[in-house]
């Protein structure tokens, strides 16, 4: 049986880990029609935060024997401003039960912006079972 667990984005910017308002933040999934389902749209608030998002994992039982199912979920994560470089992750992880936080550091974009520019996509490895 399916399970659940939770995202929340922070956003910030500098070494200062300096909040960012205004982000807009989306998490999708690629389905095995290699179409991305959008399951959440939101916008930072003034500590650079969202909302948790309730995302489906798999159930744990799937996962105690050798050669299980993987215990998470993978979904990606894409963040904009139009004061910053676009970040992108894929492969980020949602265990059932969890909540899960993912810092996103942004990068100012250059003075005066022609609004082009992004990151690579940031590949998140699995984490030591």
């Amino acid at each position: 049986m399916p399970q659940t667990g939770s995202l929340t984005v922070r956003v910030f910017t500098s070494q200062a880990q300096l909040p960012v308002a205004g982000a807009t933040v989306i998490i999708s999934r690629k389905e095995e029609d290699n179409r991305h389902h959008v399951y959440s749209i939101q916008t930072t608030d003034s500590s650079g935060a969202t909302q948790p998002v309730q995302l489906d994992a798999p159930d744990l039982s799937l996962s105690e024997s050798p050669g299980g199912a993987a215990p998470f979920s993978d979904y990606a994560l894409v963040v904009e401003h139009p004061e910053y470089f676009l970040a992108t992750f894929e492969k980020l992880q949602v265990f059932p039960g969890v909540e899960t936080v993912q810092n996103v550091p942004l990068v100012p974009l250059p003075q005066p912006s022609n609004g082009e520019g992004s990151a690579s996509p940031v590949v998140v490895t699995p984490q030591p079972l």
